[in-house]
């Protein structure tokens, strides 16, 4: 099931007035937009994103900002539209009507169906323009598995990362130390190191000592240790060789023992963690304020495990932004600034820091909010933080397949199913994830 990504091929009436140099076409040969770099009048634009509370609370503060700064007649209206889903059912929506805003703050699964429709703007002209442009700002200093991820159509950059986190392992540092170990024990952690201390917890403290918070994401991380795309670009399902086979086996055994557990009803292992009831798990950055520890424990933080034999990996997730083809040249223009500005050195680390996400930028580390938290030692996240920037060196994205978070909720159900043995063997999990994962990719 190849992809056929389309090039941008947006008609316009408007007058040649407005537009920075002459038309050209592109790849299907029809008339492509110049790009207007100037704006004579005043442009609202609107966005459409799924932050709410604290993160909608510094993300509006941020828009704010910039329509009273930006100093070219551009507005920006941030509208949330709930949760992740609520704001992907509204995007499909929108998009059958043509009637998406400017921009929009989805997963990259999303946008590969909206560039196969056409109405997702390419972004690699204002990129490598020399007036506006910031080519050698994202070769040089932005996270290269970010820009990576919204680079996989072809190469064509449709959007830019903004909402961005990784996995990290969260400890228990005072139980850990009343087992006998330390924080150090942890560096380079395999899973066979893991397993002991795990299986330590469960006998000498009645508790697991080890649990992922996301199933998906400990299934598609192994199977990367191995070198293998959990679904490629092209449709292929890696679920069926040896290797799943192998981790899955090992996965059940230390769930059935009790040493490694599953969040189960509670979703997410921070409240079993908050309440000491599990000794360490892997989980999101973003994550982190969920912790509580009521000064009842220290947090220490730690690179997830990898198997004996294996190459490390670890997810990067999270939404970009997005320019549709629903605006006008002179919008999308104002789109583009905003996109600078929310991603400038100084707005990734505000926002990142304020919201648990990381910053988009390397050089962000150098601003004096990170430097802050990361003097804080009362802060989680000035601990997690360099643990994460060091673990997204060898980071990676999952392919924007088509419904690859339905895929993903497969992943989920059936490795749950299967550690707590509600599915008997490991062949049945292979052919019913296989079955479940082709339906949800299949689907339109």
């Amino acid at each position: 099931m190849k992809k056929k990504f389309l090039a941008l091929a947006v008609l316009t009436a408007m007058t040649a007035s407005i537009f920075v140099g002459c038309g050209s076409k592109d790849a299907n040969d029809k008339p492509k937009e110049a790009l207007v770099t100037e704006i004579n009048k005043p442009v609202t634009i609107e966005m459409w994103h799924y932050m709410t509370g604290k993160q909608q609370e510094v993300f509006d503060g941020l828009v704010d900002e910039f329509n009273k700064t930006n100093g070219k007649q551009i507005t920006v209206k941030a509208v949330s539209q709930g949760g992740i889903q609520d704001l992907n059912k509204k995007v499909v929506t929108a998009s059958q009507s043509d009637s998406l805003p400017a921009i929009i703050n989805v997963y990259p699964d999303l946008a590969t169906g909206l560039i196969d429709q056409g109405k997702l703007f390419d972004l690699s002209d204002y990129i490598n323009d020399p007036k506006v442009g910031m080519k050698e700002e994202i070769e040089k200093d932005f996270i290269p598995s970010f820009t990576d991820e919204v680079k996989q159509w072809d190469g064509k950059q449709y959007g830019m990362p903004l909402s961005k986190s990784t996995e990290v392992v969260y400890v228990n540092k005072t139980l850990l130390e009343k087992l006998g170990y330390s924080m150090k024990d942890l560096e380079n952690l395999t899973f066979d190191k893991l397993a002991e201390i795990a299986k330590k917890a469960h006998d000498k403290l009645g508790i697991a000592g080890f649990g992922f918070d996301s199933s998906s994401n400990a299934f598609i991380s192994s199977l990367k240790m191995d070198g293998k795309d959990f679904v490629e670009l092209n449709g292929t399902i890696n679920v069926d060789n040896d290797w799943v086979k192998t981790f899955m086996d090992y996965f059940k055994k230390e769930n059935e023992s009790g040493a490694f557990r599953i969040p189960g009803e509670d979703k997410f292992l921070s409240p079993s963690f908050s309440n000491q009831k599990i000794l360490m798990y892997q989980g999101s950055t973003a994550g982190a304020s969920h912790i509580k520890t009521n000064g009842k424990f220290d947090i220490g933080v730690v690179q997830v495990p990898v198997f004996e034999g294996k190459k490390k990996a670890v997810i990067q997730q999270g939404a970009s932004v997005f320019v549709t083809n629903n605006t006008t040249p002179e919008q999308k223009y104002a789109a583009y600034e905003f996109i600078k500005f929310i991603t400038n050195k100084e707005n990734s680390a505000k926002f990142a820091v304020e919201t648990g996400y990381l910053p988009v930028r390397r050089s962000s580390a150098d601003t004096k909010i990170v430097k802050a938290a990361m003097a804080d030692k009362k802060s989680l996240y000035g601990t997690l933080y360099p643990v994460a920037e060091e673990s997204l060196e060898y980071s990676y994205y999952t392919p924007a397949v088509n419904n690859a978070q339905s895929a993903r909720k497969a992943v989920q159900e059936k490795y749950d199913a299967f550690v707590t043995g509600g599915i008997k063997t490991v062949d049945d999990f292979i052919s019913q994830l296989k079955s479940a994962v082709q339906t949800s990719i299949g689907r339109r």
